[in-house]
């Protein structure tokens, strides 16, 4: 099984400054690791792209029920939305 690394810009540099949001407040506080640990026995196959991290793709299904979103909206979102890669915990390079 194989997982995308996500959430690593390289170098390390933001060129442009971000505003924090409201779901960048939300996400602070949370200790996500317990879900983690809960989604670890989960596998992917091993045919294929990468697959994301099931943690990113938990938070995403969360975005989609605050928001009452389909996949198609959701998918639109992630792509058009840095709070929403930030939220997932995916990188700018991650937006293609």
């Amino acid at each position: 099984m194989s997982y995308r690394l996500i959430g690593q810009d390289q170098l390390g540099l933001d060129p442009v400054p971000r505003s924090a949001s409201s779901l960048d407040e939300i996400d602070g506080p949370v200790d996500w690791r317990p879900i983690e640990a809960l989604q670890a026995p989960l596998q992917s196959l091993t045919q294929g792209e990468p697959a994301w991290t099931s943690l990113a793709m938990f938070k995403a299904l969360v975005l989609s029920v605050w928001y009452e979103w389909n996949n198609v909206k959701l998918a639109r979102a992630l792509d058009d939305r840095a709070s929403f890669h930030r939220f997932c915990g995916l990188a700018r390079s991650d937006w293609t």
